[in-house]
């Protein structure tokens, strides 16, 4: 292969000339005017990587759909499009981590007809920064986001749990596994860890760590019980760290 001159490669733009490029062709949008827009009823689309997502989390209400697939699922005519791409009207607004991947892309959806595509100024990073909503649960591709399970605050004198305007009365059992669950913020509670944290008791050889989770779940209602995960073979951990008192 015969390699180009040098002051050919230096008209071949870069990657970053394009991005800046795309994104000279886009009416961007701030991250609060990216969630005015979510709530009026424009498709947020989040293509960042999966990783991203795991270790960042998600924006409640966006739709997952990774950038390999973008075009395929938002093109109204594609064999393999969404339910929701049903024409070229739809109000898209894609966001990456950083904010250029997301123009690059936006602009190959206008390409394709989607003439109101956009995306948000800042990414991820920028939305976050501004202190708008993020839940930590993963969310996998082509699904939307659900809301966070709602907040509840820990009285940690008396050992109780308010949740809206009930309260929830816990053994010393139960608020001492609950307390493990908070301190891990987020991470995976094994269940060795909470077998240590909970010690010897009377009658433990006979109840078990799954149990006092049940009774935690059961205690707490469907809303609430459903922030703490079972992470199978391993332990428990909680969607979302609540409020303490």
């Amino acid at each position: 292969m015969v390699a180009r001159p040098l002051h050919e490669h230096s008209q071949i733009p870069t990657i970053e000339d394009i991005a800046a490029r795309s994104r000279a062709q886009l009416d961007r949008l701030t991250a609060h005017q990216a969630l005015a827009e979510l709530r009026g009823g424009a498709l947020l689309v989040d293509i960042r990587q999966e990783h991203f997502r795991r270790s960042d989390g998600h924006i409640p209400g966006s739709l997952v759909l990774e950038r390999n697939v973008l075009e395929w699922r938002l093109d109204p005519r594609s064999d393999f499009r969404i339910p929701l791409a049903t024409d070229h009207d739809l109000r898209v607004v894609l966001i990456c981590p950083h904010g250029s991947v997301s123009s690059i892309a936006a602009v190959s959806l206008q390409a394709i007809g989607l003439h109101r595509a956009t995306d948000v100024v800042g990414g991820f990073v920028g939305w976050r920064a501004a202190g708008l909503p993020v839940v930590p649960q993963f969310t996998p591709t082509g699904l939307f986001v659900e809301p966070g399970a709602p907040r509840f605050v820990v009285d940690q004198v008396r050992q109780q749990v308010a949740i809206g305007d009930r309260v929830v009365a816990l053994t010393r059992l139960e608020y001492i596994v609950l307390s493990e669950l908070i301190g891990a913020s987020g991470r995976v509670a094994t269940k060795d860890e909470l077998k240590v944290a909970v010690g010897d008791w009377e009658g433990s050889r006979s109840r078990s760590i799954d149990s006092l989770i049940h009774r935690l779940r059961h205690k707490l209602g469907d809303s609430a019980g459903s922030m703490i995960v079972t992470e199978r073979g391993v332990g428990f951990r909680l969607r979302a760290e609540p409020g303490r008192v």
